[in-house]
């Protein structure tokens, strides 16, 4: 095995957890939206949405176990739970910064997640004001990957990351510019 096994390990599944979380919520805003009324089934895409949100918190779980394994980094259990705690040997202030970003959407990623879990035990109003936040989450972890992340300089991770970017813009404009079925029925016709 490589010596830098863990650091692959970590890039990769910081990268592949980033894409499916991004995935997740564009699905929850078609789903919430009905966007795509007349081709979508609400069924689909709420299993779907649960699939990517679930297996996004799988690959950020490998995450921040493989950043612990790596020898180079060397993150502590204080390092991964305690936000602007991680230093390491040659970090800029902008990457420890984006680590606190990144350790606080884990905290975020995981309340929207269990809470989605718990909703039928909920009033709707707190789960939607929770399931809310995915919106700061999501911009934050883009911020998180573009100032810690180690691939930045590389082109497809650029064009990959700008990609990102317009997939999660162009989610949150649909969703501002139509209305939740909620909404749409007290509209008067």
């Amino acid at each position: 095995m490589s010596e830098h096994f863990w650091w692959y390990l970590s890039r990769s599944t910081g990268i592949v957890g980033l894409v499916l979380l991004i995935l997740s919520f564009a699905w929850g805003i078609f789903l919430s939206t009905r966007a795509l009324k007349g081709v979508d089934r609400p069924a689909w895409l709420l299993g779907t949405h649960s699939w990517l949100a679930g297996t996004a918190l799988v690959m950020t779980a490998l995450h921040v176990i493989s950043l612990m394994l790596d020898s180079w980094v060397r993150f502590t259990l204080s390092d991964i739970l305690i936000p602007g705690s991680a230093t390491w040997e040659g970090a800029t202030r902008t990457a420890e910064i984006g680590t606190a970003i990144g350790v606080l959407s884990l905290y975020l990623v995981v309340l929207i997640q269990v809470t989605s879990y718990l909703r039928r035990r909920m009033p709707r109003s707190v789960w939607i004001g929770i399931h809310r936040l995915s919106f700061p989450v999501v911009f934050a972890l883009l911020v998180h990957a573009g100032w810690t992340g180690t691939d930045t300089s590389n082109r497809v991770y650029q064009v990959g990351a700008v990609m990102l970017a317009m997939t999660t813009a162009a989610a949150t404009i649909i969703r501002i510019i139509i209305p939740t079925r909620g909404r749409r029925s007290a509209q008067p016709s």
